[in-house]
């Protein structure tokens, strides 16, 4: 499962992340214990006031493990931030209403003229120090 660290402070590094859901994602005797295998930081640019965002996807291999992660560390701080944790969800056109209806509706075409999820936002290319793939985080935390 991936989970997303939504605005996460600008000089986050990728052991401060690990640390950060250690606690989270040790198991006990009912518990599973989860693994982080891959962390990327990504950088976005928002186009209208020329800011920039940063975001952490983190690819833990137990679903279990991310659920307790996303109860247990949403909203609470990191580096004196609070941040978002949240599941990170593909989305495929191919599940869009407007194109699969068998009848053409021009409410259902007419209804989003411009993407409202993040039309201001350009990915900007990362760090090469921050876009290595570390290798797999599977260890003991």
């Amino acid at each position: 499962m991936i989970i997303i660290l939504h605005r996460i402070p600008e000089n986050t590094q990728k052991h401060e992340i690990i640390e950060h859901l250690a606690t989270s994602l040790e198991g006990s005797f009912f518990k599973k214990t989860g693994h982080i295998e891959d962390i990327k930081i990504l950088t976005f640019e928002n186009m209208l006031n020329n800011t920039r965002e940063y975001h952490a996807l983190v690819t833990i291999d137990s679903e279990a493990a991310a659920n307790r992660v996303i109860k247990q560390l949403n909203r609470k701080p990191f580096k004196n931030k609070n941040i978002a944790i949240r599941e990170y969800i593909f989305r495929s056109w191919h599940r869009d209403r407007r194109i699969n209806t068998r009848q053409y509706n021009e409410e259902l075409k007419n209804k989003r003229i411009k993407n409202r999820r993040g039309y201001r936002l350009k990915l900007l290319d990362e760090d090469p120090v921050k876009q290595v793939n570390t290798g797999n985080f599977h260890r003991k935390l």
